[in-house]
């Protein structure tokens, strides 16, 4: 019975992915980066990661209330989350443009 309380809890906070395009696919905003480009989390909280981005694709961003870009980063050795983890998926407005010469 405990059982079932917490998955019916866990089931009702996890929203649910829309599968409906948006209303002006494909035509759609461009992504703001491209395979290649380095790129940094936008964080208040330092140090934050980096990577390089090695594709992207358009996905139902649920709190964002709307569709949006996602980012997959093959992170550099020296990120700091690099020691546990290869690559990493963001959204667009959560990452900026990184200059290497700040390494």
């Amino acid at each position: 019975m405990k059982k079932d309380v917490l998955s019916g809890l866990l089931i009702r906070e996890i929203a649910q992915p829309s599968l409906l395009l948006p209303a002006n696919f494909p035509n759609v905003i461009s992504p703001r980066y491209k395979e290649g480009q380095f790129v940094r989390w936008i964080s208040e909280n330092e140090p934050n990661d980096w990577g390089i981005v090695i594709g992207r694709f358009f996905n139902d961003a649920p709190h964002l209330k709307r569709w949006s870009w996602c980012y997959l980063i093959l992170l550099d050795k020296k990120s700091p989350s690099a020691a546990w983890v290869v690559a990493d998926t963001a959204w667009e407005d959560d990452l900026k443009l990184f200059e290497e010469e700040a390494l």
